[in-house]
């Protein structure tokens, strides 16, 4: 079984003052922590992320991840070069101090020879609720200063593509750049400024409230669409265009527990008490039935054995999303394990 390109997420915080309705974390944003580094957890996340199989380190949190930029800035420095970073945001702070922000982080990547992608909310959910959007002033940040080690993206769980794609050429406009959409498949558009691009990705929003617009995919359009996008059938793990083999997708939460992305009913350590090591993970997917039939046989065709379980078909009909879908799962005795081949 071969893993290739494994993706490390790092949840640094469950704070959140921006208040979006669809959030299934919300129950966590007043009482929830944010993650501090012992001298175990440098040691842990420093081996994580320099491993010479990882792709790219995406920090983000049950909260919004600015609310704890000094460990982002701390995990930043851990690396020995060479490596991608990605910090997914609403990106709510005022524009100086947003520019700070962003002046901190590309010092910090310039030094390291690393780079790291802004990737902006850009939905109705978290711009109705901020107050200074970061969208128009980012790259207009980008095209005055050059910071070398940045680049922009931005990311949507619209059920309605038109809103976000309004939405960023008007708000560009407002501080005189000329954008256009091009839309590329179900999942993406390409921004477009002069010569340059930038990414627009569309996630599903999970459990859709009765009054949420129509638009959003099912799960099985989702995983069509995410086939699609990267030329193969949809397997667990960090997904990687044919014809590479898929990575492991590893999320680190704030409190440090150590899960496999999606498959949260196996917590496999933690940062701050245990030695955690990809190859010790990689070891778990390989000797664990359940995660072996997840990152190795197609989803769909795992589902299709539970097609007469009515349980099982409710809740795919409402986890429009892979992942989710799998939380729900856990939670009844017994069904996930009906997805492993005897």
């Amino acid at each position: 079984m071969e893993l290739q390109g494994h993706l490390l997420y790092i949840d640094i915080t469950q704070i959140c003052g921006v208040g979006c309705t669809f959030c299934m974390y919300a129950d966590k944003h007043k009482t929830g922590v944010s993650m501090k580094l012992s001298t175990l957890a440098r040691d842990n996340l420093a081996a994580l992320i320099n491993a010479p199989d990882v792709k790219r380190i995406s920090i983000s949190g049950e909260g919004e991840p600015l609310n704890n930029a000094k460990v982002f800035h701390e995990i930043l420095g851990l690396s020995n070069g060479g490596k991608s970073f990605e910090f997914i945001t609403s990106g709510f702070f005022p524009h100086d101090k947003m520019a700070e922000f962003y002046e901190t982080t590309n010092q910090i990547v310039l030094d390291n020879n690393d780079i790291c992608n802004i990737r902006l909310s850009a939905d109705s959910h978290h711009i109705e609720q901020v107050k200074w959007r970061a969208h128009g002033f980012s790259l207009n940040y980008l095209k005055e200063f050059r910071p070398a080690g940045l680049s922009f993206s931005f990311r949507s769980i619209d059920t309605d593509r038109e809103f976000t794609r309004n939405y960023l050429v008007s708000e560009l406009a407002r501080w005189g750049i000329l954008a256009v959409i091009e839309p590329r498949s179900t999942l993406e558009d390409i921004l477009i400024i002069g010569e340059e691009s930038y990414g627009v990705d569309y996630k599903n929003l999970v459990h859709p409230a009765p009054s949420t617009p129509r638009g959003y995919l099912n799960l099985y359009d989702y995983i069509k669409a995410t086939e699609y996008k990267v030329n193969k059938r949809f397997t667990f793990g960090s997904l990687n265009q044919a014809p590479l083999a898929n990575g492991m997708d590893l999320t680190v939460k704030p409190n440090g527990d150590v899960y496999l992305y999606g498959i949260e009913n196996q917590r496999l350590g933690n940062i701050h008490f245990d030695s955690v090591r990809w190859e010790h993970l990689a070891s778990h997917v390989r000797e664990t039935p359940l995660v072996r039939a997840l990152y190795t046989q197609p989803l769909t065709e795992l589902l299709d054995r539970l097609d007469n379980v009515e349980l099982v078909q409710s809740i795919v009909a409402k986890a429009n999303n892979p992942y989710w879908l799998v939380k729900e799962l856990s939670i009844h005795d017994g069904l996930l394990e009906q997805l492993v081949p005897a």
